[in-house]
């Protein structure tokens, strides 16, 4: 129950979903897991840069939001 509560915590912004932040660390975990199980076929350059810019625009945009 603690950590349903730090999720919704987490995922929120005054009471209110952020979806730049769900985004930003759902790139940020597929891009880990796409890495760790590279295995014999890794991922292109090009899907690596785009997910990392992805997740580091969306968390990089909610952090700068929310000192405004």
């Amino acid at each position: 129950m603690k950590f349903i509560n730090w999720l919704k915590g987490f995922i929120s912004n005054n009471g209110e979903a952020s979806s730049k932040r769900l985004v930003g660390i759902g790139c940020a975990v597929f891009l880990c897991y796409a890495l760790v199980k590279a295995g014999e076929h890794p991922p292109s350059d090009a899907l690596v840069w785009a997910v990392a810019g992805l997740a580091a625009a969306a968390l990089g945009f909610t952090s700068w939001e929310k000192k405004q």
